[in-house]
């Protein structure tokens, strides 16, 4: 933990270029003998645009022409790299024909995959192609297992991992209990089941235990099973319970993945030791023609670049990315979230008072790239993925992510930036997150599997871009921004009920938050499973002053989930330099305090506190200097004062902001000027 000030530079960010700058040429070293011995490319002009096609039908040993193209997208990076290595001085496009690539590994890209200059490699759908980049492998053939269960099963690779499976384009459920089991009485090391039926389970170390609690959606696995007694795996219930009880693992919300609660329609199991997928068809399903995609990669491209060595300037454009699985939560660690999809791994993680750590990993993006400069997505689809969608981590600069499509995502569709030390206070330019741009995506439906992640994340970061994005059907928040909750910002704020001066350390410096704009984007049908949210929500200080703070301007926010305790444009601990204008919010009605069940034997002690909660505004311990001008909203009154902390929040300004009672009464120009641009609407995406 950092207990000093730092005394480098004062602020990296004043030394920051704003505009965008040529990449300096990168030197090329020699590729491997393998590579060497590849075909050669065809007729080489290094002044000209170079070709390179590849096919799911194509021939690894062709030449890479239309006539002949390769059959992987690995061969065609290395093609690619061959060609950039003879002194390539145009944009080098690789044209994905149609069909399906299904990898057996990732496809690593790193700095020898880079652009020169202000040229590009371009990875890019074919003309009139529609290619798929899948991370699954294809069942059928089930057959008829249980008849009184209507179970079936298919064959798999022995020894086969995943957490996904889908179904005739759907997902499918992972066999699971009621909500809410009834009967469980907690212990020191797990639980107390009401009765021996679950010792004899199959498989009992691939059981996982559920639970749903404020903005926190947890996942532990189970050791062993005696009797009645449940014992957890470590050091994932360790994890889940460093927070206090409220936001701790408390409630069973379900039990998942076991053979035994196989019961309904659309549900699954695989007993991957065995090499047996099993399957209820759902209603109308013929399963004589299903087909079932079972996802084995957890990662479909990794572009890796480091701080002396960044990826950059490369294109992906009108591919479809699917099928993915992330395999981390199944193992030991489990998934003990924090806030997010940022969740505690590993050893040495102590009790604290605040539901937070100040040491979290990442879920990491099914496409991920580090230390990435001037790399574009540009009209692709993100579909069926077990993870974050799209992810960019430390030291993104310049990249760009416009008009893609997002759907049926387990956890984020985009996360952007990171939130260790070297991301809040690095001690160089080149880890800082900067100049990024997310405009014109389509996203729907994520935290399919982990209900606390935003639709959209971006961590420390300055001067992002987050504009005319359509975010629907979202766990939690639609975007969230910041982290640290004022406590590693210059001085140290408590941002948080019990938190201390210091207890992240003491920093004398600013964090790379400034300049970010939330600007006309449509949010509609957030916290549509967990409270506590918003449907912009912020955190921590954003810059050294209001002309060089966060801009949350002209979203259009409808629809909160009915009863969902949470406030639409969220300021939440240690907010600082923050306008909000020109926004239009509707149909946010408050919502209430939902800590579980009292019906149950392991119900939360609060579960009796139903409270009312949330408004248009308002946050937990922010620090003030904010504005609200020119709003249109039905419910204005702040509400600060569920984590009173006097005489916090000042500064606060109100400024022409108007009160409606509907969308009845905001004109169609100001609706129709968030969401979607007309160049995008309808043609977001690859499919």
């Amino acid at each position: 933990m950092p207990t000093q000030s730092r005394s480098p530079e004062t602020s990296l960010l004043n030394s920051l270029p704003v505009v965008r700058i040529a990449m300096v040429a990168v030197a090329f070293s020699c590729v491997a003998a393998a590579l060497l011995s590849a075909p050669a490319a065809n007729a080489f002009h290094p002044g000209k645009p170079t070709e390179i096609w590849v096919s799911p039908n194509g021939n690894n040993g062709a030449d890479g022409s239309k006539a002949r193209p390769l059959r992987s997208l690995a061969a065609a990076r290395n093609h690619a790299r061959r060609v950039m290595r003879r002194g390539q001085k145009a944009d080098v496009r690789i044209l994905l024909m149609d069909g399906i690539f299904r990898l057996k590994r990732s496809l690593y890209l790193d700095w020898r995959d880079s652009g020169r200059g202000e040229h590009r490699v371009i990875y890019a759908a074919a003309p009139k192609a529609k290619p798929v980049v899948s991370g699954s492998i294809a069942v059928r053939n089930f057959k008829l297992y249980d008849r009184a269960a209507r179970i079936y099963r298919a064959k798999v690779p022995v020894g086969s991992q995943s957490r996904q499976l889908y179904v005739n384009g759907r997902r499918a459920l992972r066999a699971r209990s009621t909500t809410n089991p009834n009967g469980f009485t907690r212990t020191a090391a797990g639980y107390e089941a009401p009765d021996d039926a679950m010792a004899s389970w199959r498989r009992p170390s691939e059981i996982e235990l559920a639970t749903v609690t404020q903005w926190k959606m947890m996942r532990c696995p189970v050791a062993a099973i005696a009797g009645r007694q449940i014992a957890m795996q470590q050091p994932c219930w360790n994890n889940v319970n460093v927070f206090p009880k409220l936001w701790s693992f408390q409630l069973i919300s379900w039990i998942e993945n076991a053979y035994e609660l196989l019961d309904q329609p659309g549900e699954w199991y695989m007993d991957g030791q065995a090499g047996w997928l099993y399957y209820i068809p759902r209603a109308g399903e013929r399963i004589s023609n299903t087909t079932a995609e079972l996802p084995l990669r957890e990662a479909l491209v990794r572009g890796r670049g480091t701080n002396t060595r960044p990826i950059s300037n490369i294109r992906f454009e009108g591919i479809t990315f699917e099928h993915a699985t992330w395999l981390l939560p199944s193992g030991s660690d489990g998934y003990a979230a924090d806030q997010s999809g940022f969740h505690l791994t590993g050893d040495g993680h102590v009790p604290n008072s605040i539901g937070h750590d100040m040491d979290t990993a990442r879920t990491p993006g099914s496409v991920r790239f580090r230390f990435a400069h001037n790399v574009e997505f540009v009209r692709n689809s993100f579909r069926r993925l077990g993870a974050v969608g799209l992810d960019f981590d430390t030291g993104a600069q310049h990249n760009r992510i416009v008009g893609n499509h997002f759907n049926d995502v387990s956890s984020a569709a985009i996360q952007l930036g990171g939130v260790d030390v070297e991301d809040h206070h690095p001690t160089t330019a080149k880890e800082v997150t900067r100049d990024n741009e997310i405009a014109n995506n389509l996203i729907k439906h994520t935290g399919r599997e982990y209900q606390d992640a935003a639709g959209i994340f971006v961590g420390f970061a300055a001067r992002t871009t987050i504009t005319h994005n359509d975010i629907s059907e979202v766990p939690w928040s639609g975007i969230a921004i910041g982290w640290g909750w004022g406590l590693v910002d210059p001085g140290s704020f408590p941002g948080l009920p019990g938190a201390k001066l210091g207890e992240w350390g003491i920093y004398a410096t600013d964090t790379p938050s400034l300049g970010n704009r939330i600007a006309y984007n449509r949010i509609t049908n957030y916290l549509s499973k967990l409270w506590d949210g918003g449907g912009v929500y912020t955190v921590g200080q954003q810059g050294s002053s209001l002309a060089e703070g966060e801009v949350i301007e002209g979203n259009v926010i409808s629809n909160k989930r009915r009863l969902a305790g949470g406030n639409t444009i969220y300021t939440d601990g240690g907010s600082r330099y923050v306008t909000i204008r020109n926004n239009v919010l509707f149909e946010n009605d408050p919502g209430i305090t939902d800590f579980g069940p009292c019906d149950v034997t392991d119900a939360i002690e609060l579960c009796w506190v139903v409270l009312p909660y949330g408004s248009d505004r308002g946050g937990c311990r922010p620090y003030g200097d904010i504005v609200y001008s020119n709003n249109y909203w039905q419910h204005p009154a702040a509400f600060f004062e569920a984590c009173p902390y006097p005489p916090y929040p000042v500064n606060v300004t109100d400024q022409n902001n108007t009160v409606i009672t509907g969308p009845e009464a905001i004109s169609e120009k100001l609706l129709k000027r968030a969401g979607l641009q007309r160049a995008f609407r309808n043609r977001v995406g690859a499919g």
